[in-house]
């Protein structure tokens, strides 16, 4: 699916979305050191999205979340309001169904949760003791979820 075509000028929304999910979870436990320890394992997440569609064959089957998965959107420099979450939401439902924006709802909170998995964010986890997200990260994807909410 050609998503420029298909949603034109709204297609930058597309990748406002998508850029808030990612740079939202990276962005909200920066830790330079660790994560330059760790080669950046969050940044290599974002490499591998396409993973999840595979996790689950509904996503597979949707045309438009594996065209969204894919797509080299355009990179953002200013910052992303969290009122593109419901915008955005509203916009896929209207394009392309319910059912692809509930799908699109649920891929885009598993990647955030394995963007949040990629690094190790606290020492316990580091030495492998325990395997969990930062508090942060847990905060930001909370927030997803209530932005999910209001769409």
């Amino acid at each position: 699916m050609d998503l420029k075509l298909k949603f034109g000028e709204n297609y930058i929304l597309l990748a406002g979305l998508r850029q808030f999910i990612e740079h939202g979870v990276i962005l909200s436990s920066v830790n330079f050191w660790r994560d330059s320890f760790q080669n950046f394992q969050e940044l290599r997440a974002v490499d591998k999205r396409s993973e999840i569609l595979k996790t689950n064959n509904a996503f597979y089957e949707d045309e438009f979340l594996v065209s969204f998965v894919n797509e080299e959107f355009p990179v953002f420099e200013d910052q992303i309001p969290d009122d593109v979450i419901p915008t955005v939401l509203k916009l896929i439902e209207h394009e392309e169904g319910p059912k692809t924006a509930s799908l699109t709802k649920e891929f885009l909170l598993q990647y955030a949760v394995f963007i949040a998995k990629s690094s190790k964010e606290d020492y316990l986890a580091f030495v492998g003791i325990k395997d969990s997200i930062s508090d942060e990260e847990q905060v930001f994807i909370e927030k997803i979820k209530h932005l999910f909410d209001e769409h």
